[in-house]
């Protein structure tokens, strides 16, 4: 009986069910001198049957850590807080310039080329996934 008991709590469990993503090709842009901000990209994939919403990420570089967008209004670029994004079964979206990325606001330190930061993403289902990200420089990447 107590077998049975802890099974259907195990599959009751939504992380037994839980879709997770495939994330490549993270990268966060070191930030320059003076600049307390900076932000991350990355692709997306969601390889499962399932739709995937990212509600938020979390990372101990920064004091806050959002989800955004740029969107273009005539000559003028917007940067918008995104209260999550979707990634649809099947489907890939990229974070990178000129769309989505992750806000890293406030940051403890200075990011630096070659170091490596962790992000965490947080789904609406309750689970989260942590990726690393390599920090880049673009003036010193080749």
């Amino acid at each position: 009986m107590k077998k049975t008991i802890a099974s259907l709590l195990i599959a009751a469990s939504p992380l037994a069910f839980s879709a997770q993503l495939e994330i490549s090709k993270t990268y966060l842009k070191a930030n320059t001198p003076g600049s307390d901000n900076t932000l991350a990209y990355m692709v997306a994939e969601n390889p499962t049957d399932e739709d995937v919403r990212i509600i938020g990420a979390e990372s101990t570089a920064s004091e806050f850590t959002e989800l955004h967008s740029h969107t273009m209004d005539g000559d003028r670029m917007i940067m918008r807080h995104e209260k999550y994004i979707d990634v649809d079964a099947g489907q890939t979206v990229r974070f990178g310039p000129h769309g989505y990325h992750i806000m890293l606001i406030n940051l403890e330190k200075r990011m630096k080329h070659g170091e490596q930061e962790t992000i965490t993403l947080k789904y609406n289902d309750g689970t989260s996934q942590a990726f690393q990200f390599n920090v880049i420089d673009p003036r010193k990447a080749g």
